[in-house]
């Protein structure tokens, strides 16, 4: 119960989150002054810090935490309490086959990987959006506003379905922070407004908290319809 508690607020704030930055779009649109390229500096910045330490985290997962002791060995106790050995910080079990992939001989989780393409594949999208200057309409960066609103909900439909699909899952993922990149640059476009930006990328880091609820919740499911009696979630 605890956990769908859980889950029900993630939502309703990424829905708040989301509602707030429909209407920060749609009653602030371009201001009389001009963006200039310090702004797309400072956005920029922060957006690529926001993707490093994406990445650092989903290759070492909790490196940050202050309490290590507590958090590298998480997959050490649950192994000492199910029995069951942990690859990609998944259990090494038929039921989550298809939430790892296998990389140069190393087991790595699909969801990190695709977050690490598609923090990637942003902060090169994010470097030619401030070098190459852009002379988009108003219609343009809407539309890219709104693919990146769409995304989210596709994402979290992906998450919690039963049946996974090692590719369809890399994918989704990558294009999960593709989604961020979109509304990060299209909304402080829009508004003219770093601060928006800044703004954009913090809910950004909400969406993502949210789906990593979600994926839990999955991984909880996965255990409970399970047979076996080892129950790593």
């Amino acid at each position: 119960m605890k956990k769908v508690k859980t889950i029900f607020n993630y939502l309703l704030l990424s829905t708040i989150a989301t509602i707030l930055i429909l209407i920060l779009v749609f009653f602030k649109s371009v201001t009389l002054n001009a963006i200039t390229f310090m702004d797309k500096m400072f956005v920029a910045g922060v957006f690529f810090t926001s993707c490093i330490f994406g990445i650092s985290i989903a290759l070492y997962p909790n490196w940050w935490r202050k309490n290590k002791r507590n958090t590298n060995h998480t997959s050490n106790l649950k192994k000492v309490k199910t029995g069951r050995s942990f690859k990609g910080h998944h259990p090494d079990c038929i039921g989550f086959k298809n939430h790892t992939i296998v990389i140069r001989n190393k087991t790595r989780c699909t969801g990190c990987f695709g977050l690490i393409i598609g923090s990637i594949l942003s902060i090169f999208l994010m470097i030619i959006y401030l070098l190459i200057p852009n002379n988009l309409n108003l219609t343009i960066w809407y539309f890219i506003f709104f693919l990146g609103i769409l995304i989210i909900p596709f994402i979290y439909i992906e998450i919690i379905f039963s049946k996974r699909n090692r590719i369809i899952h890399v994918i989704s993922n990558s294009i999960f922070i593709l989604g961020f990149f979109c509304l990060t640059i299209s909304v402080f476009e829009i508004t003219g407004n770093f601060i928006y930006g800044i703004l954009t990328i913090l809910f950004c880091f909400l969406w993502l908290d949210t789906r990593i609820q979600l994926s839990k919740q999955q991984h909880s499911k996965i255990c409970s319809f399970c047979k076996q009696t080892c129950k790593s979630y």
